[in-house]
Parts: C-alpha cells; sequence; structure tokens
C-alpha cells in the first residue's frame, strides 16, 4: 500500500488577507475597490476582516479588479475552510479524549 504523503500547515490566513495586500499594493481603498467591483463596502470589509467568505461572484469580480484569477480566490478560500474544519474537528478529538 503507497503512502500518502499530506502537508497540513498549523496556520492559514483568510483570503482577505490576500485582498489586504493586493489592494496595498494597488493603493486603493475598501470604497474605491467596492465602487469599481459593484460589492457593496460593507461586504469588502467584512472580507477583508476574515468574517465573511469569498463566493464564486465575488471571486469573479475581484478576479476583473485585480487582474488575479477567480480560482485563486476560490482556491485560497477552499484551502482555508478546509483549515478551519480541520482545526475544529482536532479540537473537538481533544476535548472528547480529555473525557
Amino acid at each position: 500500500m503507497a503512502t500518502r504523503n499530506e502537508y497540513f500547515p498549523q496556520s492559514l490566513p483568510h483570503p482577505g488577507k490576500n485582498l489586504v495586500e493586493k489592494l496595498e499594493e494597488m493603493g486603493m481603498s475598501s470604497k474605491e475597490f467596492a465602487e469599481c467591483t459593484g460589492i457593496p463596502e460593507p461586504v469588502i470589509i467584512a472580507v477583508l476582516r476574515g468574517n465573511s467568505a469569498i463566493t464564486p461572484d465575488l471571486a469573479v469580480r475581484f478576479e476583473k479588479a485585480t487582474r488575479i484569477p477567480a480560482h485563486f480566490w476560490l482556491n485560497s478560500q477552499r484551502n482555508y475552510d478546509e483549515f478551519r474544519a480541520r482545526k475544529g474537528q482536532k479540537k473537538t478529538l481533544e476535548a472528547l479524549a480529555a473525557i
């Protein structure tokens, strides 16, 4: 039987952090980005803070404004979601083991 080589990082930032960095690079405020993408500013702020997920619709709009492919945003969100799920599962298993 073949051994699977897997890597699970200890931390993984929300994809909003990548967006923060890109907006800084572009010299664009959250308000300007909201206007450029047609997304309400509170939604942009929620993504930037890591309080909201990047949906396929947002990813396509981000792509047009940042020229970073939508699949990058979606893969970043998927990876983050998987990381959070694994972290949550680990905490649950540790709590059960302590009983």
